[in-house]
């Protein structure tokens, strides 16, 4: 689980609950929470498919618990795996056999493996980081659906409150739960878009950015040696991909090369 995002929510519902001045429990209304949180999941399936429906909570889920991979580390795998197909007489079995940490370099040193060609495996490579684009893409306008949504299920409650409150007004009982809808159910709206859609929306955006960022750089590192490209020129190859801060870290972190390396094979 992230962190620093569970904080986040959890410290913005905090806030809101010391702010009630210690009447927090005035401010939990069943019937308010009915409309809101249920009406809001209700209208989001009704316009999705199950799986549809499926694939954005699994995104999210993947983008709360995990993280994008270290550039540093996946620069490292990939002159490993260079070094590996240069120097080495059994390269293919070696990597066939390797444990990789990244799921779409061990796809793509496969594919190479079985003997794809140059081509093709570029454009196979494109076409699941095009997959990967789309699937996040659909889990952010999910998402930002349901963001859009929960303040007019808000306004709905509002005016059912409103109605129960009217329609019994000379019943002074009936008044308060009439009110306690037609504030509350606003108030859940403006939380449930605000403090908790609102951010994963720009949790997954932000994910999306950095996984499609790595993916494209493995691709250029896995394309190069492929080709025969030198590993230790691969740092050198794929900084260049990145912001000039992104580039320093990785390039303090990374291993100086060993002068004495055997020559590449022929």
């Amino acid at each position: 689980m992230d962190i620093v995002s569970l904080s986040g929510v959890i410290g913005a519902l905090l806030l809101i609950a010391v702010a009630t001045g210690g009447q927090f429990l005035q401010f939990i209304d069943l019937p308010a929470i009915l409309i809101v949180f249920g009406g809001t999941f209700l209208c989001v399936l009704a316009k999705s498919s199950v799986a549809e429906f499926r694939d954005a909570y699994a995104t999210a889920r993947e983008v709360l618990s995990s993280r994008p991979a270290r550039l540093q580390d996946m620069i490292d795998e990939l002159v490993e795996v260079g070094r590996v197909a240069r120097y080495d007489d059994r390269w293919m079995i070696t990597l066939e056999d390797r444990e990789y940490h990244d799921r779409f370099i061990a796809k793509a040193v496969r594919m190479w493996v079985d003997g794809i060609d140059h081509a093709l495996l570029r454009d196979a490579l494109l076409r699941e980081i095009t997959e990967v684009k789309l699937r996040f893409e659909h889990a952010r306008d999910f998402f930002s659906y349901a963001q859009e949504l929960a303040p007019g299920m808000g306004m709905i409650g509002t005016l059912v409150g409103l109605v129960l409150m009217m329609g019994n007004v000379n019943d002074p009982h009936t008044i308060g739960p009439g009110m306690a809808v037609a504030l509350l159910t606003t108030l859940y709206g403006a939380v449930l878009a605000n403090v908790i859609l609102g951010p994963l929306v720009q949790k997954i955006n932000g994910y999306s950015k950095r996984a499609r960022r790595n993916y494209e750089l493995a691709m250029a590192g896995v394309l190069f040696i492929h080709k025969g490209g030198d590993p230790r020129l691969l740092p050198d190859l794929l900084l260049g991909n990145l912001s000039p801060g992104e580039a320093e870290l990785v390039a303090l972190a990374a291993p100086v090369a060993d002068p004495g390396e055997a020559p590449a094979r022929d």
